[in-house]
C-alpha cells in the first residue's frame, strides 16, 4: 500500500514499517548486505547486493520473487550501484562494470552489456561508475576509468564512448548532455553522436596548490545556473551559458552530497545536519 515503507540497511535486514505510524509490518534477513538504490514497482522491491545479484522482494510478504545474478566481484564496491526502471524493465550497473536488462515481471535477462574489456582484480577495485540515467532511447553511465557511454535500450549495444572520467550523475538537457569531469571540467555533448560541444574548468581560478583538495561530487542544473557539490563544504555557482563561476559558497569543510531542489530551495545534506538555500 501506499502507507508501506521499504526499508533495507548495510547488514542485510529489509523491512517495511507504516510511514504513518512507524509500526514495523514484517523484517527478514537476507543472504548478504545490500549496496545499491532502490526502487518500487507494483508493490515489489528492487535492490542489488553485494554479491552483485539484483533482488526483486514482495513489499507484502517480503518473499523473494526473483533474482539475476551477475559476476561476483573479489571486494566489496566503494560505490552504491545504480538502477532504474523503465518500459517494464530494470536497467542496472553492478561493482565491475557490467550493464544488464531485465523483465521486472519474470527477471528474465534481455541483454548484458559489459563496460570492462579486461576484467581483473585491479581493474575493478577501484572502478567506480556514476549513476544510469536514460532518455526514450539510450542510457548514459560513466566510470572514473576515461570512460562515458551511450547505451542503446532495446538491445544493449554501445551508440558512442567518450574519454574522460566522471562518478558524477549526468543530465540531459533537451539534446545535451551534462557532466563535470572527476578534474572538475564542465562538459557539454550532444546527446545524439557524443561529439563533446564545450568544455569548461571549473577549478581555474582555484589556487594550484588548493585544487588537490577539491573535487566535485554532485551538480543540479537549473534554468541558468549550475550547482556543484564538492568534498570540502563548498558550493560552486556556475553561469551555465558561459560555463564561469559566479559565486563559491563555502558551506562546510567537509563533503557536502548532491545538490537537490524541492519547493523553491535547494538542499544539500552533508554529515550530520540539512542545509537548505533559498
Amino acid at each position: 500500500s501506499q502507507e508501506d515503507l521499504f526499508i533495507a540497511d548495510s547488514i542485510a535486514n529489509y523491512y517495511v514499517i507504516n510511514q504513518n505510524t512507524g509500526v514495523l509490518k514484517w523484517k527478514k534477513k537476507h543472504s548478504s548486505s545490500f549496496n545499491s538504490q532502490i526502487k518500487i514497482f507494483e508493490n515489489k522491491a528492487l535492490i542489488i547486493d553485494m554479491e552483485n545479484q539484483l533482488n526483486c522482494f514482495s513489499i507484502e510478504t517480503g518473499e523473494l520473487i526473483w533474482n539475476v545474478k551477475t559476476q561476483k566481484s573479489l571486494l566489496r564496491s566503494q560505490k552504491k550501484q545504480s538502477l532504474i526502471l523503465k518500459d517494464g524493465k530494470v536497467y542496472f550497473s553492478n561493482s565491475i562494470g557490467d550493464v544488464t536488462a531485465v523483465n521486472i515481471v519474470n527477471g528474465n535477462v534481455i541483454w548484458q552489456t559489459p563496460t570492462q574489456s579486461n576484467i581483473s582484480f585491479g581493474s575493478t577495485y577501484f572502478l567506480k561508475l556514476s549513476d544510469i540515467i536514460s532518455d526514450s532511447k539510450s542510457i548514459y553511465v560513466s566510470n572514473n576509468n576515461k570512460q562515458f557511454y551511450s547505451i542503446d535500450l532495446l538491445t544493449g549495444t554501445i551508440n558512442w564512448k567518450q574519454d574522460f572520467s566522471s562518478e558524477l550523475r549526468p543530465a540531459l538537457i533537451g539534446n545535451y548532455l551534462v557532466t563535470i569531469s572527476d578534474e572538475g571540467l564542465l562538459i557539454v555533448m550532444n546527446k545524439g553522436t557524443g561529439q563533446i560541444l564545450r568544455i569548461n574548468d571549473l577549478f581555474k581560478n582555484i589556487k594550484e596548490k588548493r585544487k588537490k583538495n577539491y573535487q566535485p561530487i554532485g551538480f543540479l542544473v537549473g534554468k541558468f545556473y549550475i550547482y556543484v557539490s564538492t568534498n570540502n563544504g563548498r558550493i560552486l555557482v556556475v553561469n551555465f551559458k558561459e560555463g564561469k563561476v559566479e559565486k563559491t559558497l563555502k558551506l562546510d569543510s567537509k563533503k557536502l552530497q548532491r545538490p537537490v531542489y524541492f519547493n523553491k530551495s535547494l538542499y544539500i545534506a552533508k554529515d550530520n545536519s540539512i542545509i537548505r538555500l533559498n
